[in-house]
């Protein structure tokens, strides 16, 4: 979760699959659950976008 989340911070976007995987991310811990649903409101806000 935290190298997803660092390339997606790093490259300002996400590949719509990277994005499914993260949605699915079951039993995650605290800061895994954070660095989630910070992702999760960038991607809505349009500061990290979707990428095919």
């Amino acid at each position: 979760m935290v190298e997803l989340y660092l390339n997606a911070k790093l490259h300002s976007s996400i590949s719509v699959d990277a994005y499914r995987s993260v949605l699915m991310l079951q039993d995650l811990d605290d800061q895994d659950l954070k660095l989630r649903t910070d992702l999760l409101r960038q991607v809505d806000k349009g500061s990290i976008r979707l990428i095919g």
